[in-house]
């Protein structure tokens, strides 16, 4: 009795997001979260990359200059964002609720 808005909530979580729905493709709120969090944690690992090379340019040690960005780099990260999920998961699988333990 107490799980049940938890379940209702994780239910409602799993139903395809309307926008999405209008082209066929069965998105849900869930799968928008994890692509949100998934670019908030790649913008902080650039930050932190970033912090550190001024760190280590400010010591004076001898770093190498990045390379610059290609096409190739921004598509994978792009691909890695949106499809990040899937690519690891294999085939994207989102349960009926119906399926789901009362």
């Amino acid at each position: 009795m107490l799980l049940q808005p938890f379940l209702h909530i994780f239910r409602y979580a799993l139903q395809p997001v309307a926008p999405f729905t209008w082209f066929g493709l069965g998105v849900t709120s869930l799968d928008v979260v994890a692509a949100l969090r998934l670019c908030v944690a790649l913008r902080q690992v650039k930050d932190h990359l970033r912090l550190e090379l001024a760190l280590r340019r400010a010591k004076g040690e001898k770093v190498d200059e990045p390379e610059d960005r290609s096409f190739a780099r921004d598509a994978m990260t792009t691909l890695t964002v949106v499809y990040g999920g899937e690519a690891l998961a294999g085939k994207p699988h989102h349960p009926s609720p119906e399926s789901l333990p009362i």
